[in-house]
């Protein structure tokens, strides 16, 4: 496949395992003396930028997470997170922007809001104020050894495919379905997916896996990370030597703005140490609400959906979507059905709005009817879902 399409393939989804990472990291033996001896190592040697950030008041932070492949050869980021953290109450609110969604680039007019990254980081913080008023503390930027790393590490995430399973684009292949252990590779392959086939043992083909490619692999992304969280917690809690190895692959991966210290740091590691990440009373994952409309440009696009795009863009400290004029109304599109790491939101995760409630995202399989029943859900993917 041609290269430039690769490495875009390759950096994405690989920030979405920061949490999971810096779980692992606090789960170390020793207590924080030793997370202090890491953090202050790694960030010593971690690539810097300057870029010009909200001030943190002594409330939530939010983080703008990026993935990015070290050899790509342009600067558009197909993995882009807030995280918003809310020190005080130890929980977390992840929302995921599609790479799809067509908004105002400032300075650039209107484009899909991956490309904002073509300006460099200061731009896609710009795009976040100036189109939804949400305020960036800190930058990071995650490069996609650090996944595969972590991984390794702690051996392998076992993954539910429901039938057998290809994308000739990531190189992920699964010709058995059911229950399987991911090792590294085949999860990096596997969180790369953006054309899921499944096989249809009625068809005798291989058949479109994904209704919407963007938003399902959101969604395998999620779900995965809550399982690599989880194992890499408990692995790290009962072998220092892992959490080592764990904490090095992703420290050692990190571009991170000027500014950010170690005990920026310190604040995502107390926030998520000793917490259940399939606990969304503390750590709560979202995609921004959106809907398919006309294409642009040649290319299919994603439109925000209001009003929920709106309230959850409030529920991580911004204005809203106000009057940027690429909002879907509801009906305008095929909805993307706004979905989380599951149950309500009591006085809102991280920075005390109200959000609707939301269920666990799951990948919609395109033209499930061809494809028969999927195969049986057995322990421990049944129990990590």
């Amino acid at each position: 496949m041609p290269r430039r399409r690769r490495h875009r393939a390759l950096r994405a989804l690989l920030v979405r395992f920061l949490v999971a990472l810096l779980i692992a990291a606090a789960a170390m033996g020793g207590g924080i003396v030793a997370v202090n001896t890491i953090i202050d190592a790694k960030l010593a040697t971690a690539r810097r930028v300057k870029v010009h950030t909200a001030i943190a008041n002594g409330g939530p932070v939010n983080f703008l997470v990026l993935g990015a492949d070290q050899t790509a050869l342009d600067d558009l980021s197909d993995t882009m997170w807030v995280v918003r953290v809310d020190p005080n109450r130890r929980t977390a609110h992840v929302v995921s922007f599609p790479r799809d969604l067509w908004v105002n680039i400032p300075g650039h007019g209107v484009a899909k809001i991956n490309a904002s990254n073509n300006g460099g980081p200061q731009l896609v913080i710009d795009t976040m104020r100036e189109d939804f008023g949400i305020p960036i503390n800190h930058y990071v930027q995650v490069d996609y050894p650090a996944f595969q790393g972590v991984v390794d590490a702690i051996g392998t995430v076992p993954v539910y495919v429901p039938y057998p399973a290809r994308d000739q684009v990531s190189g992920f292949y699964s010709p058995v379905a059911g229950c399987k252990e991911f090792t590294g590779y085949d999860a990096l392959q596997y969180v790369r997916s953006r054309g899921l086939s499944y096989y249809s043992s009625t068809e005798g083909q291989w058949v479109s896996g994904d209704a919407i490619p963007d938003i399902d692999r959101i969604a395998r992304q999620q779900n995965f990370v809550r399982s690599l969280a989880t194992l890499a917690a408990q692995r790290a809690s009962h072998n220092p030597l892992t959490a080592n190895t764990i904490a090095d692959r992703v420290l050692s991966h990190l571009t991170v703005d000027a500014g950010l210290s170690r005990d920026d740091v310190l604040t995502l590691v107390d926030t998520f140490v000793g917490i259940n990440p399939n606990d969304s009373s503390h750590i709560r994952f979202d995609t921004i609400p959106s809907a398919e409309g006309p294409d642009q440009q040649g290319e299919s696009v994603l439109y925000l959906s209001n009003p929920a795009a709106d309230a959850m863009i409030q529920s991580i400290g911004g204005t809203g979507v106000g009057s940027n004029p690429t909002s879907a109304t509801p009906g305008s599109g095929t909805s993307t059905t706004p979905t989380s790491s599951g149950g309500t939101s009591s006085g809102g995760v991280g920075g005390g709005e109200s959000i609707p409630p939301s269920q666990v995202l799951h990948a919609s399989i395109n033209d499930a009817s061809a494809l028969g029943p999927p195969a049986p859900n057995r322990p421990p993917c049944s129990s990590s879902n």
